[in-house]
């Protein structure tokens, strides 16, 4: 019989995050795990629809089942019309994923849509279809303050209205100055109303940040040089449009960020190389000259290449906002799996699977 896993959670409180850490560790214990995510969102405009978190376990883990295996509803904005005949057909599509998922399988994961109550008007949320496949939930949310465990609690009884059991709640994302109050006060609070905290996760950006590798496919840039540094993080952008006596300081705020500019400032693209950028966006279609180009290739500093403007350019990186990459480098496999597995006590989230093993 398998065991399985649901984590569920609100959206951005590492979903995702937890399920490439569980499957990266059972998968090297020699666990045969599956992988699901019944309901997604997101679908890429101009193509066949695509759940960016299943795209990031697929690129992860190199899985071989076909998308819609992996994920066999994805939702667009008006995704009720999808029920206009009824849920069985859509029921019936998840639950013939979820049986191959399982297949063969010791362990299945699966990851919960953005909010748990998407498709409550259906009767396909979370809870309900973690009691069609008999799965118990790990219920990951921020932790930010004491709502964390007001909402935990809220959450575990709206599990129970469908005779489904919480494992364990994950306070996920924890700033610094939270993270003994989360220790402490907030989890002592939810072990007295009968919630086990299986882990308290301090914040790392570096879990989140998006990659030089990201912004140019957002972007759809040219990479005119530095592709050696394509898997940097990103953490913020700059934009330059000042004179050049009053760009130094500055410039010095572009450590680890993007700088943006247009492609003819090559005064400024050369001072800014000097400080560190993550990678330089030149704009307008305006290529740079061999001078900047060669600058940019002996720092390892990636320089793109877009044909719009500054502003447009701006406003087409805003979904890259730190809390959903697109794609997952084995290096951020690594971080996460290591950052995330130090936190949480994954062999009390797995005893029932020990336990099951043991029958």
């Amino acid at each position: 019989m398998v065991f399985t896993l649901y984590v569920a959670g609100p959206r951005y409180s590492g979903k995702t995050a937890l399920c490439l850490s569980l499957y990266s560790m059972l998968r090297d214990a020699g666990v045969s795990v599956g992988y699901l995510k019944p309901v997604g969102q997101r679908a890429r405009v101009g193509g066949p629809p695509v759940d960016p978190d299943v795209a990031a376990m697929t690129e992860a883990f190199d899985l071989r089942e076909e998308a819609v295996d992996l994920c066999p509803v994805v939702l667009g904005t008006h995704y009720l019309n999808l029920f206009s005949d009824g849920t069985e057909a859509v029921k019936k599509k998840i639950k013939s994923a979820y049986m191959k998922a399982e297949k063969d399988r010791d362990v299945v994961i699966v990851e919960a849509s953005q909010n748990p109550d998407l498709l409550a008007s259906v009767g396909l949320d979370v809870a309900s279809l973690a009691a069609e496949f008999g799965a118990k939930v790990i219920y990951s949310v921020r932790g930010e303050g004491d709502r964390s465990a007001d909402r935990a609690v809220y959450y575990r009884d709206f599990l129970a209205t469908k005779g489904v059991g919480l494992l364990g709640a994950v306070l996920n994302f924890v700033p610094f100055q939270q993270v003994e109050r989360m220790r402490g006060v907030v989890s002592e609070t939810l072990a007295r109303r009968d919630v086990r905290v299986i882990g308290v996760v301090p914040d790392h950006r570096e879990l989140t940040l998006p990659t030089v590798r990201d912004v140019a496919t957002s972007l759809d840039a040219e990479v005119l040089a530095g592709k050696a540094g394509l898997d940097r993080m990103v953490n913020g952008y700059l934009v330059g449009a000042m004179a050049p006596e009053a760009a130094m300081s500055w410039l010095r705020r572009s450590v680890d960020k993007v700088f943006i500019t247009g492609g003819d400032r090559a005064d400024l693209v050369l001072m800014a190389l000097e400080t560190a950028p993550s990678a330089v966006i030149l704009t307008g279609n305006i290529y740079p000259s061999a001078q900047v180009t060669a600058s940019a290739e002996r720092r390892g500093v990636p320089l793109l290449l877009v044909g719009e403007d500054t502003y447009t350019t701006v406003t087409k990186l805003e979904p890259l906002d730190g809390t959903s990459p697109i794609t997952i480098s084995a290096a951020k496999v690594e971080l996460t799996r290591n950052l995330v597995g130090r936190y949480i006590d994954w062999a009390e989230a797995l005893r029932g699977y020990v336990d099951l093993k043991k029958a």
